[in-house]
């Protein structure tokens, strides 16, 4: 009797210690919900924009997928930069209502979508783009409480010259399928999230139009 007296407090040291690592395995699994990814209320809106980048600069960093650091858009004399980035979808969360428009965006030279800067030939050190007036115009759109809305994609392709500035090509589309498309991935990557909730919503809406 005293030999399993004594085993009872091993027992519970044991137990105890498995409830800890239940616990933070099951905090580890939750995490990535548990971000400050999310609408702040029922009034906060979301803005999607998509801007996929082409580059001819075979170095290191472009095994992998070339990422905007920065990317902002405008409302009257403020600027917001944006959120979340997945993919080539770039999120601009929790704003007011009112008209907004694409302001900037640049990409730092051998960084790819990482934050570590490699070594460089080029002597430019980011791509810097400057939206024309009728870019700025085609993505202007008046963004109304609680919602998630697509302003637009951006596709830019960058030819680097020898001794001199590169050169940028730029094309913005905006269609229901691109739209669509949007807000699936939006879902599909949020699913629990309010932003995918309202983005899922969104898209059946979308898909009732077009049938």
């Amino acid at each position: 009797m005293k030999g399993l007296q004594k085993n009872h407090p091993m027992k519970f040291f044991f137990s105890n210690l498995i409830v800890k690592f239940a616990s933070i395995f099951l905090v580890f699994m939750i995490l990535p919900e548990c971000s400050t990814f999310g609408p702040r209320n029922n009034q906060s809106s979301l803005i999607i924009l998509q801007m996929t980048l082409q580059k001819d600069e075979l170095l290191l960093d472009e095994l992998i997928d070339p990422r905007f650091q920065k990317v902002t858009l405008r409302k009257g004399d403020s600027t917001y930069e944006f959120s979340e980035n997945s993919g080539d979808y770039y999120y601009f969360q929790n704003l007011k209502e009112g008209q907004y428009e694409v302001y900037d965006a640049v990409h730092l030279l051998n960084r790819g979508a990482s934050d570590f800067p490699y070594g460089s030939t080029k002597q430019t050190p980011k791509i810097d783009i400057d939206f024309d007036k009728k870019d700025i115009e085609a993505t202007r759109l008046e963004l109304k409480p609680g919602t998630v809305v697509f302003m637009g994609t951006f596709h830019v392709k960058v030819n680097f010259k020898y001794n001199a500035e590169p050169e940028i090509k730029m094309v913005f589309s905006k269609n229901l399928e691109d739209e669509e498309a949007a807000y699936d991935y939006l879902y599909k990557n949020y699913p629990k999230n309010g932003w995918g909730q309202k983005a899922k919503t969104r898209a059946k809406f979308l898909q009732s139009i077009g049938k």
